[in-house]
């Protein structure tokens, strides 16, 4: 949280996958491809192909043709446009579908765009499959939207999760390098050798330790004082254990509890050699 021009600024944006309370996905991906450069056939002056790939027509199934957007260097065109309008048809030369019910589309302009270089940007709807947005993975590990139009800013066990795995996973930082953990430099390190489960379980511990103790410090300063959902009561917990599927995997797992008697649960896996 900063001051600037006595506005409050905060950086607590939702970035979470898992929502710690339900451990249950948060922010499910519409799969909406915004604003994706395409060019025009040097040939026909009407057909699109992807920019990143010109022997693709479109880089993606569209998934309802009425949210198919189209704009000519910022301007959008409707498909209906006297002059530039266009229309969708089946891409027939088109067979490397991740499913065998994924269609592809190929886009065409009624007239031919003989503009110099046009900066030509399509929006649309797609698959899981083939989203970007998401990386198919279904949810959003980026900032979510807010109905505003802004971002959703994040308060008590969710801030709470976010803040301790922050403490954890950060391995650098040139102005408090004693507030972070050496996680990272674990990694590639030849357990049982260099490395044992338990120096792992000591990081996250004394991460965790170190975090709590800032936070009862901030707690004594008036403009620092926080929601008791988004302060560490006590450390109920750290394990790290090896994955009996695969020896390089350590699973880490903490619980911590809040003020207000709440739990959260942190979670993540590491590999090591």
């Amino acid at each position: 949280m900063s001051l600037r021009r006595g506005h409050k600024l905060s950086f607590d944006y939702n970035v979470l996958v898992i929502d710690p309370s339900t451990q249950q996905p948060i922010g499910a991906c519409d799969h909406q491809q915004s604003f994706e450069r395409y060019v025009v056939d040097f040939n026909d002056f009407r057909t699109l192909h992807y920019a990143g790939n010109t022997a693709l027509q479109m880089r993606a199934p569209i998934n309802g043709q009425a949210m198919v957007r189209v704009w000519i260097s910022g301007e959008e065109v409707f498909s209906n446009d006297p002059t530039y309008g266009w229309s969708i048809s089946v891409d027939p030369n088109r067979v490397d579908a991740v499913n065998s019910e994924d269609v592809f589309y190929q886009i065409r302009f009624n007239l031919p765009v003989r503009l110099v270089v046009p900066l030509i940007e399509v929006s649309y709807l797609t698959t899981r499959g083939y989203c970007l947005k998401c990386s198919a993975l279904g949810v959003l590990n980026d900032f979510k939207n807010a109905a505003s139009g802004g971002f959703v800013q994040i308060t008590q066990q969710s801030k709470l999760a976010q803040k301790g795995l922050k403490w954890i996973l950060t391995s650098q930082c040139a102005f408090y390098p004693t507030f972070v953990c050496p996680l990272k430099s674990y990694i590639g390190k030849k357990l049982g050798i260099q490395l044992t489960d338990a120096d792992i379980q000591n990081a996250v511990t004394t991460a965790l330790t170190t975090m709590q103790q800032v936070q009862q410090a901030q707690a004594t300063i008036p403009q620092q004082m926080m929601d008791p959902l988004e302060m560490i009561k006590d450390i109920k917990y750290v394990t790290a254990e090896i994955d009996p599927s695969d020896p390089t995997t350590i699973q880490v797992a903490a619980e911590i509890t809040t003020f207000s008697g709440t739990s959260v649960p942190l979670s993540f896996q590491m590999m090591v050699n």
